[in-house]
């Protein structure tokens, strides 16, 4: 039964601020030695159990297939760590609503036979990349998953932003801020500002305003291709600039940033016999009863 699991390298990551990731360790370990599976441990999961790990960028490089144990946030870490690697990351979920792992904690053992032999679906996603200047200076975001968001913050006062889509003028926004938002995206920040759910496969990018003045102001999808820059307008107020929940900073009128999709995607692992639309059913809790045709 060994031999049967030798197609794949793992390398396994786990988020040692769940409860239950050191028992849910042991288990994959124990697991991995009965049946002869080849691993390398994260730094950080390595230390859990007294062992010697990498990094994740160098973990990357090693393996076939990262296993990831946590939720949404561990996943999105985990991406930005090792882009542009294209190592497949497949998430054991083991918080509550995730729509970027693949399975839940009770589910892994008995799926592990598949996955191990790369009977799992391989999902490419669409990142986002940002070049900027603030203060004078130039900045760089090179990998955002789901969005980056220019937002008022603590400020008390509603923000004023300039928007350019391929150096057209596409409108002025007086809003609490703006979503740019990744198919991957649409269903985290994006989804609460009223932005639509885009299939994750998708080629197009949306910016959605949160909390417009002007009530015609409604999301916009963009193609992959398109470029779009923000500026803070002479005049304006600052703007609080965040990329996947990360803060990165303040925007002040005359600074500017760019925005684009890359070439390179981030690949996730998830079941073959589970659909995006499954996934959406079951985190959304929709509801209805249809008749398959």
């Amino acid at each position: 039964m060994s031999g049967l699991f030798m197609t794949l390298r793992v390398g396994l990551f786990v988020n040692k601020e769940k409860r239950g990731a050191h028992e849910l360790l042991v288990e994959l370990l124990e697991y991995f030695k009965k049946h002869g599976v080849s691993f390398l441990l994260e730094e950080s999961t390595a230390r859990l159990v007294g062992r010697e790990g990498l990094s994740l960028s160098r973990l990357s490089q090693e393996v076939d297939l990262i296993l990831a144990a946590g939720g949404d946030g561990t996943i999105i870490r985990i991406a930005h760590e090792i882009f542009p690697s294209q190592v497949p990351i497949l998430g054991v979920n083991t918080g509550s609503l995730g729509f970027l792992t693949a399975v839940g904690r009770e589910e892994i053992l008995p799926e592990l036979p598949k996955i191990l032999t790369g009977r799992f679906r391989k999902s490419p996603r669409m990142v986002l990349k940002a070049v900027g200047s603030a203060y004078g200076k130039d900045f760089e975001i090179p990998c955002s998953l789901n969005d980056i968001v220019l937002f008022r913050g603590a400020y008390s006062h509603m923000t004023m932003i300039d928007v350019f889509a391929q150096g057209k003028l596409v409108t002025e926004y007086q809003a609490d801020g703006v979503v740019v938002s990744t198919p991957t995206g649409s269903t985290a920040y994006a989804l609460s500002t009223g932005g639509p759910i885009v299939v994750p496969e998708s080629k197009v990018f949306t910016l959605n305003p949160i909390c417009p003045h002007t009530l015609t102001n409604r999301s916009l999808v963009f193609a992959e291709e398109v470029v779009l820059r923000f500026s803070i307008p002479l005049g304006g107020r600052p703007v609080r600039l965040e990329y996947d929940g990360v803060a990165y900073g303040d925007l002040h009128p005359g600074d500017w940033i760019q925005i684009e999709a890359r070439s390179e995607r981030v690949v996730l692992g998830f079941l073959k016999e589970r659909d995006f639309f499954e996934i959406l059913r079951k985190k959304l809790r929709w509801s209805g009863t249809a008749v398959e045709e």
